[in-house]
């Protein structure tokens, strides 16, 4: 297993990981929200993914995007952002391909950023990701890399 930078040609990959591994998510909030409520909230999620990591990729954040390759293959990547004057930083998207998860690799990406950010003097960092059954894997991805997590709520309704 090998985690690299970013590269353009990397694009198409990155969004099919991303979509297969957050297909089951939008499943579950389909399930939890219901179809009004979910249309709303998530009228195209597809769509919306590949225009979010099309703005990272073609501006300066690309430098802030590791993938992880096995065997030649992206298998998964990273996005993170740092803000060396509050020395601070965040995890933000990413994914394993699901034929690769439940393997360490999220486990090595996360240990890979957070070792960058303590060489470059980061002292605080925080990640994100939902309370509901699908995310449960992230959760804990996230605390076996020590991350203490804070219960938040969000709540919708129709109108």
């Amino acid at each position: 297993m090998r985690i690299r930078r970013f590269r353009s040609e990397d694009f198409e990959v990155v969004l099919d990981i991303t979509l297969l591994a957050f297909a089951p998510i939008h499943e579950s909030f389909h399930n939890i929200l219901g179809n009004n409520i979910f249309n709303i909230v998530y009228p195209d999620w597809k769509e919306s993914y590949r225009q979010y990591l099309k703005s990272l990729t073609e501006s300066n954040d690309k430098e802030n995007i590791l993938v992880v390759e096995e065997n030649n293959s992206v298998i998964g990547y990273i996005v993170y952002s740092l803000n060396p004057e509050k020395r601070t930083g965040e995890l933000g998207l990413n994914a394993v391909h699901p034929a690769h998860q439940h393997r360490g690799v999220g486990s090595k990406m996360y240990q890979r950023v957070l070792a960058k950010m303590k060489k470059k003097g980061i002292t605080f960092v925080e990640v994100s990701t939902g309370g509901d059954s699908s995310h449960a894997p992230a959760r804990r991805a996230y605390e076996k890399c020590g991350f203490t997590p804070l219960p938040l709520v969000r709540y919708y309704k129709a109108l």
